[in-house]
């Protein structure tokens, strides 16, 4: 515990660097001008003493004072906006002048009526003057507070100087002065309140500089990750339209396809363990790895999954993703799809509804293949829609916590699964998302990906 203090206030104490210096004269005018706005509306509380015994019997002695006050206040606050004097010492200068009338009119109290009840009675309401002493601390000038309570000080051995003889007569040394280890101990904890602040203030700096440099390597990443995905190109013998949304900006959901000779095209999608930027790498080394795959992969769903498993669990022991290939083979007619513990496939042969086709597959990463993966295989026609999709779409919780669930998304493609294109079904189902179900913003990766066969 003993260790932990040192350290904090050593900590606290250090000598600000040129780089936390330049910080703190960055930050200095917002804290001088929340000084100065406080300061402002705080000594109005000085007119209640108008109210309270003994003042408002000589209320109309102490008004001159107190409006005195307010006028060297108000000189202060416009002195911020026209800083035709260095703000620094019209700051000092203001507090002093204001002070020193208040003690003034607490002088004038006790001469008009010097009991020693009222004595008492005035040093509790001197006992507030902590507070003009610990604004000082909302600045980021550690002598504020210190300047502050010294002539603070000098303003309260002058008061007791003239106390009428039967007061200091009658009251102990103690209960005449104790207020001054009140104000220098406010002012000493004013400076530390100062000198955290100062760190604070030059950490809060540091960290938005990183946090904004950090946003711009991610806009970066974001636009690298966005030129690896499949722009506005031409798949033979396909129409399509995706839509993937990340809360991280970067994500590990991917997809592209594999064109390969004869016009026949391979689409692959995956979805990294994970969020952020080490998912979205392993996305963009999974793009390669489909990219550079030998040939006779390409056309073998289940070897290439496996191939993958082999290089994620060997390569990048630390990581794991599902996976889905899809092989149009447009001569034959036929789809060959191989599925490593991803959602199932949701498709609709031309006239008829979307339903989901189970298939066997470990997931990626862990090389364990049980199960196996397995393709299945099916004849293909014009018309023939295809989806597939990240967990994130079926996951994601509406305002009631209810998910989509895999139910709910066949429902949703079931209701409008006659649009004419996959572009008004993909914008039909973002509708019903966000408004229906309340998903506009989702809370995991999420991707989808619609693929209508043109021939």
């Amino acid at each position: 515990m003993t260790r932990s203090f040192y350290l904090y206030f050593k900590e606290i104490f250090h000598k600000p660097t040129r780089q936390e210096w330049d910080i703190l004269k960055l930050a200095e005018p917002r804290f001088e001008k929340e000084y100065i706005f406080s300061i402002f509306l705080t000594h109005f509380i000085v007119y209640s003493l108008l109210l309270v015994p003994p003042f408002f019997e000589i209320r109309w002695d102490i008004l001159p004072y107190l409006l005195g006050i307010t006028i060297i206040r108000f000189v202060l606050l416009l002195q911020f906006y026209t800083k035709s004097i260095p703000l620094e010492k019209v700051i000092y200068v203001s507090g002093l002048f204001a002070d020193g009338l208040v003690y003034l009119v607490f002088l004038k109290g006790i001469q008009h009526f010097p009991t020693l009840g009222n004595f008492y009675l005035l040093n509790s309401y001197l006992m507030s003057f902590i507070i003009p002493i610990l604004l000082y601390s909302t600045r980021l000038k550690p002598m504020g507070c210190v300047i502050s309570a010294l002539y603070l000080s000098f303003f309260h051995i002058s008061y007791n100087l003239q106390l009428p003889s039967e007061i200091a007569n009658t009251t102990s040394f103690f209960s005449q002065y104790f207020l001054l280890f009140v104000y220098l101990g406010s002012g000493l904890l004013g400076v530390v309140f100062v000198l955290n602040k100062r760190k604070d203030t030059a950490d809060m700096y540091s960290l938005s500089e990183e946090r904004r440099f950090m946003l711009q390597e991610l806009q970066l990443a974001k636009r690298v990750q966005d030129a690896l995905f499949p722009g506005n190109i031409k798949i033979p013998n396909l129409t399509f339209t995706f839509y993937r949304k990340s809360p991280n900006v970067i994500g590990g959901d991917f997809f592209d396809f594999v064109q390969l000779r004869e016009g026949n095209v391979g689409v692959f999608l995956t979805d990294v363990a994970g969020h952020g930027i080490s998912s979205a790498m392993v996305a963009s080394i999974m793009k390669v790895l489909v990219s550079t795959i030998p040939y006779r992969f390409k056309t073998a769903p289940a070897k290439l999954m496996d191939y993958l498993d082999d290089r994620l669990a060997n390569d990048l022991d630390k990581y794991h993703a599902s996976a889905i290939y899809l092989f149009f083979d447009f001569i034959e007619k036929k789809l060959i799809i191989g599925n490593a513990g991803h959602p199932y496939l949701i498709l609709a042969k031309k006239g008829e509804e979307f339903t989901e086709l189970e298939t066997q597959g470990a997931i990626l990463g862990f090389n364990i293949k049980i199960p196996p993966i397995s393709e299945k295989t099916l004849p293909i026609a014009k018309g023939d829609r295809f989806f597939i999709y990240t967990d994130g779409l079926i996951e994601s919780m509406d305002h009631e916590g209810n998910s989509l669930g895999t139910e709910g998304l066949l429902a949703l493609l079931n209701r409008h699964r006659n649009s004419d294109n996959v572009k008004e079904l993909e914008n039909n189902l973002l509708f019903e998302l966000k408004t229906k179900f309340g998903l506009d913003t989702f809370s995991d990766d999420t991707m989808f990906l619609i693929l209508e066969v043109e021939e």
